[in-house]
């Protein structure tokens, strides 16, 4: 009994360990998965919100250069350098289109030399500024992007803005043959319909990133999940082998070491019984120990053996059979045997004793379980490819937590019993491709349902 008590403490155990282990993997891959969604939405989300400035700043320059170029631009600014430009009618009018596009505030245009020709504050114009590098960049033919929730230069004070994001452009101007910047223009914008497009592309983004690490998250642990189920059942199939070469082992040495005494017992009480006779019972009590043992040697090896090879056997016939012994002894302990057969249940591929050995456990195992006067019902029915084998009885139950020990090899709480009937029904069941359940409540009974693939007899 310590034999099969071990590797159920090694699996329980190992169960532990694994559940901890899938614990530890859903903190940890939570965080990762969450750190990972976070900083791909950030920087998706600044991906989003640059491209678009930089989109928006693009449009504004082919817009700004369109008009330079409806206006002469470059022969303006060519033949009236200095300030006489600012004073000319279609620099005028330039400048006029600039100041009526959408969420300007402030507009400076600055000459090559980088003095202001024309500003919205009249007081800048004339000046030159020499250490501003994105007018150097500028001039250089890029275009400048610079967002800022607040001002953050002294250039920004004044603006007006008021509350919001405010967006700086340095636009170059280039000359009608498009080789040379011959000015360029510093727009100061609030564009609140571009930010509510962005912030709206953001909350998008998060959202799908963080839809897309639970999805990744669920699909990672569901996954661990299913491989820890997996060893799980494989860690118990591997205890259920140990357990069967435990039982082959001590089986094959019951039997060779007890069989042929047992043999050489019950022949000298049958001869005594039949010489001296038996007014005392004493006689028949040593053979039915004798062959209660036997029984018991039995079950153990047909638990460790292999089912044999073109065995098969018409259950209904077998069931019936069983039932018909049963009745009377059941009948001389006072309880009541209710049958409801099916006669043609199909073939099993099981040898006949096999089954029997089935039957007669699950009836005694009802039988031990109810009083005098108590009810045992044994119902089979054909279900599809399946034959259906219930045994139902109104005794004291099963408590919740042994029932799922009671089909486990040696495992009885009987004080003379061996502990292996109903794990040898669970052992031939699950061989055959069929199942054993068992509902069970104290003071409520208890069902066990056998169910077996059959052929058509």
């Amino acid at each position: 009994m310590l034999g099969m008590a071990l590797p159920t403490a090694r699996s329980t155990s190992a169960a532990g360990r694994d559940d901890s282990l899938v614990r530890l993997f859903a903190i940890a891959g939570a965080l990762a998965i969450g750190l990972f969604s976070l900083a791909m939405g950030l920087l998706l989300s600044r991906f989003i919100e640059t491209r678009m400035l930089e989109r928006d700043a693009a449009v504004s320059r082919d817009f700004v250069q369109s008009i330079a170029k409806i206006q002469d631009l470059s022969s303006v600014l060519g033949a009236g350098a200095g300030g006489r430009a600012a004073q000319h009618p279609q620099f005028a009018e330039f400048v006029d289109h600039l100041g009526a596009m959408p969420g300007v505030l402030r507009v400076n245009v600055y000459a090559p030399d980088r003095r202001v020709l024309w500003s919205t504050r009249s007081e800048l114009i004339g000046r030159r500024f020499e250490a501003n590098d994105e007018l150097d960049e500028a001039l250089a033919g890029g275009v400048i992007v610079h967002t800022a929730a607040a001002p953050d230069k002294a250039e920004h004070l004044l603006l007006g803005a008021g509350p919001g994001r405010t967006v700086e452009n340095y636009l170059p101007v280039y000359d009608a043959a498009g080789g040379a910047v011959i000015a360029v223009v510093e727009l100061y914008r609030r564009p609140d319909a571009l930010f509510d497009a962005i912030r709206s592309g953001q909350r998008l983004m998060a959202t799908g990133a963080a839809a897309g690490g639970l999805l990744l998250f669920a699909a990672l642990v569901g996954f661990v999940v299913r491989v820890e189920r997996r060893l799980r059942d494989q860690r118990r199939r591997l205890v259920d082998a140990e357990a069967m070469a435990i039982v082959g082992e001590i089986s094959a040495a019951v039997a060779h070491s007890i069989r042929n005494p047992l043999g050489s017992i019950r022949s000298a009480a049958e001869l005594r019984r039949e010489i001296d006779g038996d007014a005392q019972g004493h006689w028949t009590d040593i053979m039915r120990h004798v062959d209660r043992i036997e029984r018991l040697v039995r079950s153990m090896l047909a638990y460790a053996a292999a089912p044999a090879a073109g065995a098969r056997s018409e259950l209904g016939a077998v069931v019936a059979e069983v039932a018909a012994a049963s009745a009377p002894e059941l009948q001389r302990q006072g309880r009541q045997l209710e049958l409801d057969l099916e006669p043609r249940l199909g073939g099993v591929e099981a040898e006949p004793l096999l089954l029997a050995q089935i039957v007669q456990t699950l009836l005694a195992n009802a039988a031990e379980a109810t009083r005098p006067g108590g009810r045992i019902r044994l119902h089979s029915r054909r279900d599809g490819g399946s034959a259906l084998l219930e045994v139902s009885d109104d005794g004291i139950g099963i408590e919740p937590e042994r029932l799922p020990q009671v089909t486990k090899p040696f495992h009885t709480s009987k004080p003379g019993g061996l502990g292996m009937g109903l794990a040898l029904a669970q052992r031939v069941a699950q061989r055959l491709g069929g199942s054993l359940e068992i509902d069970s409540a104290p003071g409520a009974g208890t069902r066990v349902r056998l169910r077996l693939p059959v052929q058509a007899g």
